[in-house]
């Protein structure tokens, strides 16, 4: 083979060519480092998402939120009309965040879902903005489910939809 400028030209392509294929191109898909992270929380009376029992029958403080399952009847429906209150604690303005409340053991929607034996009623998708609160009705249907079937924990949870 004559060594001229086009066999040249191809076999430095080929090498570098070669090369790349050979060595990578430095991108990368998959990351994994092990960094700490620091988490703290507030108890309601602190916190930005602020709860807020407004019920004689139902009770509460700034850690915990109880209900007296003695006043329930059975084989009944009861609700407890506007008995919990979410606001925004926080100081800025403008803000719109969805409301979303879950059973932590089994991650089932207890909000406007009357499957279950506790669910919170209100509006079909509740936003809680700086100047508005949400509040819900309590509801505990034991006409298809027994005590057992309520809820020990739920989680509530805010989204902001604003996207800052």
């Amino acid at each position: 083979m004559k060594i001229n400028r086009r066999n040249t030209l191809i076999g430095l392509g080929t090498i570098v060519a070669g090369g790349g294929a050979a060595l990578g191109t430095g991108a990368f898909s998959t990351v994994e480092a092990d960094r700490s992270v620091d988490v703290s929380t507030e108890g309601d009376g602190d916190a930005l998402l602020e709860l807020e029992i407004d019920s004689e029958t139902l009770s509460g403080d700034d850690d915990l939120i109880e209900f007296d399952l003695d006043n329930l009847n059975e084989d009944a429906t009861t609700t407890f009309d506007d008995a919990l209150v979410i606001g925004y604690d926080g100081e800025e303005t403008n803000v719109e965040y969805s409301i979303d409340i879950e059973d932590e053991d089994t991650g089932d929607g207890l909000l406007n879902n009357g499957e279950h034996a506790m669910y919170f009623e209100g509006d079909e998708d509740p936003e809680l903005t700086d100047s508005t609160d949400v509040t819900l009705d309590v509801v505990f249907d034991l006409r298809n489910n027994d005590e057992e079937d309520i809820p020990e924990d739920v989680s509530i949870s805010a989204t902001d939809e604003t996207g800052e």
